[in-house]
């Protein structure tokens, strides 16, 4: 049995969760619970401004508060840094629509004038021609790329022979 079929028999491990080894799972479960910590980690400032927008204040909460100085000020300083940033995003947008707007960056290719390709790929206009007016073409090539014959759809003989 070849390799080829042998990778077709066996099933994906994705489709075979039995066949993950223990270790794999074991640190696969504490990389998600180690991440999925620090993205709760991350949203405890916006936790604790919500709380403390709807009345809840714990003692830890309100020594923080008072550390840090105004509540009122905190948040002002956190809504300013926050209109910076997106601000300052905005402002980006609106410079680059500025730089393009009236450019059309989407433009058809020139066509290719039949006697250059003719010359680029050393064949007569003629066979070109009736190459690209047929509507089925069958094209013979050697071991290299170097195409040998063709026919078409017309008739099935062989056209050109290198």
């Amino acid at each position: 049995m070849s390799n080829e079929q042998e990778r077709e028999q066996i099933p994906l491990i994705l489709n075979m969760p039995h066949l993950v080894s223990p270790l794999t799972k074991i640190i696969s479960g504490l990389v998600t619970i180690l991440f999925w910590s620090f993205f709760s980690y991350l949203w405890i400032p916006m936790m604790i401004l919500v709380a403390g927008l709807l009345g809840y204040h714990s003692n830890r909460e309100l020594s923080y508060v008072q550390q840090m100085g105004n509540f009122k000020h905190l948040t002002f300083s956190y809504m300013m840094i926050v209109l910076a940033l997106g601000g300052s995003l905005l402002m980006w947008a609106l410079q680059e629509y500025l730089r393009f707007r009236n450019l059309n960056r989407r433009r058809r290719p020139v066509p290719v004038e039949l006697s250059d390709l003719a010359h680029y790929t050393s064949m007569k206009e003629r066979d070109l021609a009736e190459w690209q007016s047929s509507r089925r073409m069958v094209a013979y090539h050697d071991e290299n790329g170097v195409m040998l014959q063709f026919a078409t759809s017309a008739s099935d003989e062989v056209l050109l022979s290198a």
